[in-house]
Formats: structure tokens, sequence, C-alpha cells
């Protein structure tokens, strides 16, 4: 065709290949479309072509632009994608990037497309078998097909080259992820024939590159050639990128490398404390050709028992539950009970007969708790918890005790992830051997060969062994998206052989372990995983270990790898401290309901042990898988368990009340008050009943009362106050455990009592007081009378002789001048009317009286008159006083005193009606008057 002239052709058959033209620009345009998406348009047409040769003149020309796709065979997150059968070249690859240093510590990187496009096709190319050479064979075979979406190139075909052999394993991983292979070191001399459907198998003679002795891991890239519009044939349509492993005929079985598989079979916890399933997924899982049915398939399947088992205890729980009729929620409520139970028997004995055939079955976490989370809230007995718990769940499934050696159990922590602290806490707890992701444990600086997976830490109770789990070989194995179909030359296989074989290359006089751990949710096809565990058992670069050799062999011990790091990347996957904090609040509060309905008192039908089996730990372990690592991508399902075990917790507490009024009047000094205390539970409850008051004198009952509540029943109890006077005062009553815990808040209640009576102590002061003025009254009287008698000195009225006569009124007569004193005559005082004194003068006292002025009983008296002791003396007739009147006389000037009547001390008053002989100067009576003094004998009468 001339391109310098082409108007007139236009011109001729402008009108009729217009149409035609039109069509064929939107074809192109289509088909470039297509090959920028790598998918298939509904409209278009997909031919496989078989060696055809196009004319080219029926499309516009265009450049090829052409570019190698490079598709790693491993998985590692839900982005990435493995080549497998029926796998197309055009799926979009996971890039790594990772330094030379052994090739152990490969990061992820964003995935970016590589298609091999043009302006009017798509190739697709898909390599679905990579056989190696074996048994005697020289040839590689390579099987695939390719598919042409749009205008087809001429001279298609399929070219396959091997490249250099590789030297380290990060060579490999980098090309792998995209990178350049380097100059073929041999090539197909032609390509192979499609067949119709666009199949092809490539066989290459490999028989110059087998090695006399050892190994070699050459990548393989395949590629799609052909003619675009007059193009060169070599165009690179699509590429793909293998790995071949070449092995010589020989290989000693000590350059083999041991490798131990780790197979978790762990689920979301599902178990609720009220004996329900949060769904039905599990039961999906376990029937055939569910997720964890394959995994146990493949292992038992593959023969051998170099595999250990990591089995979650929270899964075996739920499917002994699923052994018979079980319930589980569902959004909008409880589902009808499954009346024909899945095949959860079945797959609890392939555990145990696994192990009884040689096998290694080992506990994970109860739970498979997020093990660093919880030491890093310092939440060690809920991981210690955990741990025992496990073990516990697992041996009653094995039918065997729980091994007690120390450092015997083996731990594998979800994902692989305990810094330093979490494997101090399992080293404590009995755990001898920790494995964890071998990006924690990192080849030392400098290293060109992975080291082995085994190396020592030192804790606070001795070494432990840590295994460091390869993660690049677990990312081959893992397949999320199910494309891996497990056969014996997929891609996937090729890759994780040439990892293997890699490892043992690196240093083949150097005895290494590697760990091949899955990730916890694989999910892989029994087919798949028994040609793992095929490869590592019969390949003539690795040898299958079990469990316990892997951890007995001191010489797999590693001084290649640094001390264990724990970065801010894996802190950062671990629950938040805030949420294991609340989760252990509410755990808390199941542990006191447990000494609440299980003490032997309370249920005697039900031992100690039994009773917390089937009330209270349900509770716990709920709250337990609460704290389960797998939560970490997926909060609300966990906070879903927590929140249905706290509104189990919370539901019990509230069963157990105290009911009292809030104000009991007392109208006597000592009365009860009535408590009723209620139990609505339907289990007996053991309660301590503690009273208490700010004014603990007035309180007068035991302060602990231990009460067994019936279920569902109500006992009052009477509480004995002593009101020492009135007022009001609170008394607490709280209910706790046995061992004094509270509780709850319902657990407890305050009565005010409110007294209206004295008490004894403000009745003894009354009493005291009263008693205290009555002895002042009688003692004052006493004195006075005792000052009375003094002063009068004379003898009570009582005795002979009367009191003593008073003074006369006037002036003091004179002390008589003889002993005569008491026969003198009597004179009486002028009566009232004659103007004289009304009332007599006492006679006088007799001679016997100590004041009597003389006598012979009395001569030595100083109190008589005629003595010369007395003659002072106020009291006495001759003394000094009366004759001046000091003292009972009136001083001059002064009217008698008339509070002084019937004073026998003074010398008149008006109880003196007469004057005595010695009234000297007082004025007679009158003749004539009736008060004429009468004759008186001596004794005064």
């Amino acid at each position: 065709m001339s391109v310098a002239y082409p108007s007139r052709r236009r011109r001729r058959g402008g009108r009729g290949r217009f149409p035609t033209r039109l069509a064929a620009g939107v074809v192109a345009a289509l088909s470039l479309a297509v090959g920028a998406t790598g998918g298939q348009p509904a409209s278009a047409t997909t031919r496989s072509v078989a060696g055809l040769s196009l004319d080219n003149s029926a499309t516009t020309a265009s450049s090829t632009v052409s570019t190698g796709l490079s598709t790693e065979l491993s998985t590692g997150s839900a982005s990435s994608v493995g080549i497998a059968a029926g796998t197309t070249a055009t799926i979009q690859p996971v890039t790594r990037a990772s330094t030379d240093t052994g090739g152990t510590s490969g990061t992820s990187a964003s995935p970016s497309p590589s298609t091999s496009t043009s302006a009017n096709q798509a190739v697709q190319l898909t390599v679905t078998e990579v056989t190696p050479p074996s048994n005697g064979s020289t040839v590689l075979r390579i099987s695939g097909s390719v598919v042409v979406q749009g205008a087809q190139p001429a001279g298609l075909g399929v070219r396959v080259d091997l490249g250099a052999a590789l030297t380290s394993r990060s060579k490999l991983q980098q090309i792998a992820a995209g990178g350049a292979v380097g100059s073929p070191s041999i090539s197909s001399a032609a390509s192979p024939p499609l067949d119709a459907t666009g199949g092809f198998t490539a066989d290459i003679s490999v028989a110059d590159l087998i090695p006399a002795s050892g190994l070699e891991v050459r990548p393989v890239q395949v590629r799609v050639v052909g003619r675009v519009n007059g193009g060169a044939l070599d165009s690179r349509l699509a590429t793909v990128t293998t790995f071949v492993v070449l092995s010589a005929p020989r290989v000693a079985q000590s350059q083999r490398t041991p490798v131990l598989t780790v197979v978790p079979l762990a689920s979301k916890p599902r178990l609720r404390s009220d004996g329900k399933l949060t769904d039905n997924t599990l039961a999906q899982d376990i029937a055939e050709g569910g997720r964890l049915r394959e995994l146990l398939d493949g292992v038992v399947s593959s023969g051998t028992t170099t595999a250990a088992l990591g089995v979650d205890p929270t899964l075996v729980q739920a499917l002994r539950l699923m052994t018979k009729e079980y319930l589980y929620t569902t959004p909008s409520g409880t589902a009808p009970p499954v009346l024909d139970p899945p095949d959860a028997i079945s797959f609890l004995n392939k555990i145990s007969d696994y192990a009884h055939r040689g096998g290694t079955v080992f506990a994970l976490p109860y739970g498979d708790t997020d093990l660093p989370a919880l030491v890093r809230a310092d939440q060690l007995d809920a991981l210690q918890y955990s741990v025992n718990t496990g073990q516990q769940v697992i041996a009653e499934l094995l039918e065997k005790p729980v091994r007690a050696q120390e450092g015997s159990w083996t731990a594998f922590p979800a994902d692989g992830l305990a810094d330093a602290r979490t494997v101090n806490a399992l080293s404590a707890n009995g755990y001898g051997t920790v494995i964890v992701d071998d990006q924690l444990l990192p080849a030392a600086r400098g290293l060109t060969y992975t080291p082995s997976a085994a190396t020592t830490m030192a804790t606070a109770t001795g070494q432990v062994r840590l295994l460091a789990a390869d993660h690049v070989l677990a990312d081959v194995v893992a397949d999320p998206d199910g494309d891996v179909d497990g056969t014996q030359n997929d891609p996937a296989l090729a890759r994780f052989q040439a990892e293997l074989a890699m490892i043992t290359d690196q240093a083949p006089d150097r005895r290494r372990l590697v760990v091949l751990a899955l990730p916890r949710y694989a999910a892989i096809s029994a087919s798949w995983l028994r040609t793992i565990l095929d490869t590592v058992t019969t390949s003539t670069y690795s040898t299958g270990i079990g469990l316990g050799d892997a951890t007995a062999d001191a010489k797999l011990d590693a001084t290649q790898r640094t001390a264990l790091t724990y970065g801010e990347a894996a802190q950062a996957k671990e629950l938040p401290t805030e949420y294991v904090d609340r989760v252990e609040e509410i755990r808390d509060k199941a542990y006191v309901l447990g000494s609440v309905f299980c003490q032997p008192d309370a249920t005697p039908a039900l031992t100690t042990e039994t009773c917390l089996r089937t009330r209270r730990d349900p509770v716990i372990n709920t709250l337990i898988t609460g704290l389960s690592a797998a939560w970490r991508t997926d909060s609300a399902g966990g906070t879903s368990l927590v929140q249905q075990a706290d509104g189990a917790v919370q539901e019990k507490q509230s069963s157990i009340r105290v009911v009292g009024s809030q104000m009991v009047n007392l109208t006597s000094s000592r009365g009860r008050v009535p408590v009723t205390l209620e139990n609505s539970s339907d289990w007996d409850a053991t309660v301590v009943v503690k009273l208490s008051s700010s004014d603990r004198g007035r309180l007068i009952s035991a302060t602990e009362i231990t009460r067994v509540l019936k279920a569902g029943q109500k006992d009052q109890i009477e509480i004995e106050v002593d009101a020492e006077s009135a007022g009001t005062f609170p008394v607490d009553i709280r209910l706790e455990t046995v061992d004094g815990q509270s509780i709850g808040p319902e657990a407890s209640a305050r009565v005010l009592v409110h007294s209206t009576v004295y008490g004894a102590i403000a009745i003894g002061i009354t009493v005291g007081a009263v008693g205290v003025l009555f002895a002042a009254v009688l003692i004052r009287l006493v004195r006075r009378l005792r000052a009375r008698s003094r002063s009068q000195g004379a003898p009570p009225d009582d005795l002979p002789g009367g009191p003593m006569p008073a003074d006369p009124p006037g002036p003091p007569a004179p002390a008589p001048q003889g002993p005569e004193r008491a026969t003198l005559p009597l004179r009486k005082y002028p009566s009232a009317d004659a103007g004289g004194h009304p009332y007599p003068a006492p006679p006088p006292p007799p001679d016997w009286f100590p004041h009597h002025t003389g006598g012979p009983h009395h001569s030595s008296d100083p109190h008589h008159a005629g003595g010369p002791s007395h003659a002072h003396d106020p009291r006495h007739a001759g003394g000094l006083g009366h004759a001046a009147g000091q003292e009972h006389g009136r001083a001059p000037g002064h009217t008698r005193d008339p509070h002084h009547t019937r004073d026998p001390h003074h010398a008149g008053g008006p109880d003196l009606g007469r004057a005595g002989p010695w009234s000297f100067g007082r004025p007679a009576a009158p003749a004539g008057s009736t008060a004429q003094p009468q004759p008186q004998r001596p004794d005064g009468r």
C-alpha cells in the first residue's frame, strides 16, 4: 500500500469504505480499553490462536506497547493474588522489596498492574504446569495457554528462557516481584505450537545446566511473541516468571533442611455465655469443603505425622456443643434449634486420631487471646487463665493428663506477635517454646544466608526457645483467593520449592531449622496442603521434622539472629489497652458471682468444681474470648460478645438485693429494725450481711451475719439497735461474699433509725444532778443545825431542864455576887397589857447543866459564871460579853432583832416572856398584875 498518494483511492472508495473504517476504529478503541484493564468486555469476541498469520492491512497501523508481566506466586494479603492453574498473567501482582540479608525479611508493597497491551489486542498468558527434571530426566516442561482478545498478532508463539542461577533469597524475591531476570542462560529454539484452544507445552532440555553436586535455583521466564502490525517477531506481548530447582542426582540426607510445619486450627470465637452460638458459620467450616475441614483433611491425608496442629480450645468447646441439638442467634433473634448436627464428632475424632498416631497436637491460648495486649495492660491473670484453660481443654480432648513438666508447652501467639515481656510471662506459666514471626528475629547484619529458626532467650524463669516462623514461606503457601488448585506442577509450588532449595543452597554445610507456620485463618485446599507437606518430606533439599525434635535438638540453635524486637508497627496491631481494661472489670464481677452461687453450704448437691464449671466459667470464658486477637480487625464482633456476657453478669448482680425502710422509729431504748434480703435468681446464694453505723455504740447486733438465700425467695433479718438518746443515726447494710467482696450496687442499703426516748446516760445524768442538789441542801441544813447548836451551847429541848432562858429586855443585869443564883425567886415579865413583854422568861438551868454558875459537880468547868476563866464569856450572865451586850444583847440604839425569836442565847425576844433573876435594869411588873413572878424550885419548875 502506497501512503504517498492516498487521496485518489480514498475518493474512489471513500463512500464504500468509510463505515468499514469507522467500525475498525471502534474495535481498535475497544481493544485498547480492554488491553489496558486486562478485562474482557461483553461485546468483545475472544478467539484462541494457533500460530495463525493475520492480514495487517485490515487494521490501522499502531505502535506496539509491550511490558513484561511478572506475577508473584505468593500471597500474603487480601490484595495479593498468586499465579495458579487457570490464572492469567494479567492478574495484578504483589510487589515486594527486601534488602540482601538472607531473604527473610521482605516487606509488602502496593500491587502495581503489569500488563502487555497494544492498540488493538490484549494477550493473556497462563502457566499451568512447571515440571522440573526428575528421576534422571533432563527436560523442563512448561505448560499453559494463550488467549488473545481483539485483533490477533501474526506468528503468535511462546518462548521460554532460563536465567542464571540465583545466589540469595533476596534476589529470588526481587525477580518474583517483577525484577529483571537478566541475560538468559538458555532459551527454547522455537516457539511451541498452540492448539485450537490456545494451549501450549514447551519442553526445554537442561542437561547442560544440572549441577554435578548440590542445588541450583534458576528463574524461568515464559514470553508470548508475535508480529503486531508488521513488527518484529520477538515483540513481548505477555510475560510470566517462575522458578525451577535443578538438583544433582544425589544429595546427602545431612544437607537437607529440616522443616517444621505448623497448621493452626482456629476460628473466630462464637460461643456465648448462655450456651448459644453467635452464628452457624462454624457448621459450614467443618462440613465437606469447608475451610477447617480442608486443613485437617490435608494434614491427615498427607500420611506424615511431622506437622504440628495448633488447636484453639474455644473451637473444641463449640464443636462439643454442636454434637447435639444446639441454638444460635441471628440479627433478628434466636434461630430454631438445629436438629441435625453437622460432623462435629467426626472432626473432633480426626484430631484425636492424629495425636494417637504420633502427630503433635498442642493448645493455642483459650480464645486465641491477644497475649501482648494482655501483658501491656498488666492483665497477667487473664493470660494465665487463657493458657491454663487452653491446656486443660485440649488434654480432655486427647484423653490424657495435662503435661505439668516445666517448659514442656509450646505457645503460638496470633500472627506470631510477642514481645520480650510476653515471652517472660509465658515462661513463668510453664512454656518452654514460643513461635514468633521471623521479622521479630531478623538475621544479623551482613549475613548472606537464612539462619536457623531456633534460638534461645533468657527469661526470669529460665531459658526459652524461640522459633522464627518464615513469613515468606507462609505467604507463598497461603491462598486467600482460592486460586491454587494444589496440583503437583503448579507455579506456586515451583516458587515454594525454589524458596526451600535456596535456603539449603545458601549454606549447604550448615544444618538449619526452617519453620513454616500457616496464618491463623488460612483458607487453602486439602490437596494444596497435602502437596506442600509432600514436598517438605520428599524433596532432595528438605525433610520434615516434628515439634518435639525441633525443640529438643540444640544443634539447630542459631546465633546469627538479633535479639527479639517489637516495633511500633507490631504494637499497633494489638487490642487497645482501654478495651482490655474494660473487659477485665466485667470479669472481676463474674468472679464475685461465682463466690455467691457456688458455696458448699448453698449447693450440697453439686461439688464446688462442678458448680463453677457450669455456672461461673461460661461467663468467664466468653469474656476471655472477648480478648481474642481475632478482634484486632473486627472490633464489632468482640464488643458483641463482651456485651452479652456483661448483660448476664448484671442480671445476676441485680437478683441479689437488700430491701429495707428508709426510716425506722423507735419508741423505746432498744428495738429491732427489719431488713429483707431478696434472691430472684434461679440459684441458691450464700451472702454475708455486714452491718455498720457511724455511731457504733448504738448498734448491738452482730456485725456479720451469714445467710443462704434460696432461689426465688426472700429472707428477713432483724437488726438489734440500742438508742441511748433521742436522735437519728444511720445503719448501713451491705451484702458481701464469704471472702469479703462486694456483690453489687443492689446489694446494699441504708436505714435511718430515729429514737424519741431518753437513753440511760441521759437518765443517769439527770438523776445524778438531782442527787447532788439534794445532797447539797442536806449538807447545808446539817451545817446550820451544827452552827445553831454550837452557838446555843444548850442541850436540845427534849433534855431535862429545857432551853436556856433568854436575857430579859433592857440593859444587861450585873453578874451575881454569890453562888446562890439558883435559889433566887423567879419573876414573870409584865403582861402585854401592862406594857411588859408578853412572853415569860425561861426558868434558870438546873445546877447540873454545864452553863450553870457553879455547883459542886462542876467546880472546874470553865463555863460557869463564877469561874475566873469565863470572866469574858459572852454566853454567861456574869461574863464581860453579856455585860456589854456584844453578842446576844442589844447594841445601844438598836431595837431587838425579831428574827432571833426563841433563841436561848439572846437576852430578850418574842419567845422570852419573863426575865430571869439576873435581869438587871428591867422594870418590874406593876402591882396586882398577873404577871408577878412565881416562886420556883431550884430545878426550875
